[in-house]
């Protein structure tokens, strides 16, 4: 992955000023509706970072220490990862500012209903806040996921996915009208769910979470050496992350976008692109042009 660099020293110090309340603290994350509810969500969230994945107890709590502290509450990854940031919320004295989305198969096995116990007891809630499957899963498991719902075991029940193929299937799903949450890939470089995922979940009501917003460190290899637009100060933006996050964020349907790191100086750079101004639609068009331009 490309080293991130920020540009424009101009664009950054009027951008700060912007994000910075008088007291000289960073400004809290915006926060988005969930569609239905009265509940929000953080407009950045945080994805399953190797810091989750490899079992790494201190950063993981640095991480989340930082990320409760400037208002975040979506954080979304699976197995072992999500016992994890269960306890370690819990160790920070913030598991009830933790809304946490992971992940199951749909099988109604044992093994399947003993995870979502321990997790459950981890949390310490009576219920899961989201419960994902992935569409292959979902498609013919989506009665369990169902059941667990009425039965308390979950608030939400969602679908997620990372690549066109998968669209059709997720479709499917949401058509049923018992879909909660559809989490799908969209970045300058991948638009392809604007299209369809997008526009269907905005018209049925459906809460849509973003993964890929860096194309895995791709879009850092892509506008390596380039200089950050002088326009991008125009939506308080000062960095390359912020310009796909804020890309993401300016869609409509969009509720949340999860950013994956283990580095606490690219979190806070992350949650830099979850305050203030926007993108109009023509700035929109303008982004993504000048992105792929660079491929």
């Amino acid at each position: 992955m490309a080293t991130r660099r920020t540009f424009l020293q101009l664009a950054m110090a009027a951008s700060l000023g912007a994000a910075l309340p008088a007291h000289g603290q960073a400004r809290r994350l915006d926060r988005r509706r969930i569609p239905g509810t009265d509940e929000f969500l953080s407009s950045v969230s945080l994805g399953n970072s190797n810091a989750f994945r490899r079992g790494d107890y201190d950063t993981a709590r640095e991480i989340l220490d930082i990320y409760l502290g400037r208002g975040g509450r979506y954080v979304d990854c699976g197995g072992e990862g999500a016992l994890l940031v269960a306890s370690t919320a819990r160790s920070l004295g913030r598991a009830d500012d933790v809304f946490l989305g992971s992940y199951f198969n749909g099988e109604q096995s044992e093994a399947s209903e003993e995870a979502a116990r321990q997790l459950r007891a981890t949390v310490g809630k009576a219920s899961l806040d989201l419960m994902h499957t992935y569409p292959e899963d979902g498609v013919p498991n989506w009665d369990t996921f169902r059941q667990w719902k009425e039965a308390g075991l979950t608030r939400y029940i969602g679908i997620a996915r990372h690549n066109v193929r998968f669209y059709d299937m997720m479709m499917q799903l949401m058509q049923s009208g018992t879909v909660d949450f559809v989490q799908v890939n969209l970045s300058p470089l991948e638009t392809d769910a604007e299209k369809r995922i997008l526009p269907m979940a905005q018209d049925l009501g459906i809460a849509v979470t973003i993964n890929r917003p860096f194309v895995n460190g791709r879009y850092f290899g892509v506008v390596k050496g380039q200089p950050l637009p002088a326009w991008a100060v125009d939506f308080d933006c000062t960095s390359w992350a912020q310009f796909s996050i804020k890309y993401v964020l300016s869609h409509p349907a969009v509720t949340s976008v999860l950013t994956e790191t283990a580095n606490p100086k690219h979190l806070r750079d992350n949650l830099g692109g979850g305050i203030g101004r926007l993108p109009d639609d023509k700035t929109r068009v303008r982004m993504r042009e000048l992105i792929q331009s660079f491929v």
